[in-house]
């Protein structure tokens, strides 16, 4: 008999792939952030593992949920599913990063798994940061974002946006230090998304470039997903900070990103002089090049794009 900790589990689930996304469910349900509501799940996925008799979620917060997702009453504590989940979460150990962490790799029926064959969801959590990266490589460029960092969503948006790529990211992360963990750790993850959701590769072009103005500022991104990560990063920011954002920070996301997605990444700020210019063409150049790169190649024709037979080895 399912345990009132697993019945709950296995309804937040549902609501969460009912509501589309955790930060959906979240906003539907009255918080103002998600990072509440992922709390309350990573508490109950771990009840489940320790075989906790606990009582699960608490009754004011079973309230908000039945109430915002017009569940009736009692709805929270009854098993809903017509059968059992057969999809588990798959822990797989990190390799960067510092204190315990896990990944898991999402289902549908546990957390939000966005859909189309390319479309994937990854959760990292480390002693610094949880973090949750929904992805669909053939979306229509929507953006939802709850880090705690503004301007990292603003660049996270313009990847979505040029690179009609559909992204839902979730991070709590120890902003109360700096924001390092936090971008670094973002750029980790999403390169752990692309690099499911791209498969096997076949059929894709492979190659991408771009040049993007705004202003004064141009940009050129080049990149290659070739299965060997490597990263040319050439910006010379004119200043330190944009607002509360230290640049810097910018090579550790496309640090991240390169080394998990298993691409080659060349990016160059050609010129500009204000500095949320130079950032803003770096990050629509990149998504524009991973949309060329992504696309799937008519004449290629579901072969893969190189002569020794594989892009993953």
């Amino acid at each position: 008999m399912m345990t009132q900790a697993e019945i709950h589990l296995q309804n937040l689930y549902l609501l969460i792939k009912e509501a589309g996304s955790l930060a959906e469910l979240a906003r539907r349900c009255g918080y103002d952030k998600s990072a509440s509501l992922f709390q309350v799940k990573r508490r109950l996925e771990k009840q489940k593992a320790e075989g906790d008799q606990g009582r699960g979620i608490a009754r004011s917060v079973v309230a908000k949920l039945e109430a915002g997702m017009n569940k009736p009453e009692g709805w929270m504590g009854r098993d809903n599913s017509s059968t059992p989940s057969e999809n588990v979460a798959v822990g797989i150990g990190s390799n960067t990063g510092s204190g315990n962490s896990s990944i898991v790799i999402g289902s549908p029926s546990h957390i939000h798994q966005p859909a189309g064959p390319r479309a994937v969801t990854v959760s990292r959590h480390t002693s610094e940061t949880q973090i949750t990266v929904s992805l669909n490589l053939d979306g229509t460029g929507q953006c939802r974002c709850d880090t705690g960092v503004p301007f990292l969503e603003h660049m996270l948006d313009q990847i979505a946006r040029h690179g009609l790529i559909d992204l839902d990211i979730t991070c709590k992360g120890d902003l109360h230090i700096d924001d390092h963990h936090t971008v670094e750790d973002i750029g980790i993850t999403l390169g752990q998304a692309l690099k499911q959701a791209l498969g096997n590769k076949a059929g894709i072009r492979r190659y991408g470039h771009s040049y993007v103005p705004l202003d004064e500022a141009l940009s050129r991104v080049v990149l290659d997903l070739s299965g060997r990560p490597g990263l040319t990063y050439n910006i010379e920011f004119t200043r330190a900070m944009i607002g509360r954002f230290d640049v810097d920070l910018f090579s550790e996301f496309f640090h991240g990103l390169v080394n998990h997605s298993m691409m080659t990444l060349h990016i160059d700020n050609l010129r500009g002089y204000n500095a949320h210019h130079q950032a803003e063409t770096v990050f629509k150049a990149f998504g524009r090049a991973l949309r060329m790169a992504v696309e799937y190649d008519e004449r290629m024709a579901g072969k893969m794009p190189s002569t020794k037979g594989t892009l993953t080895a």
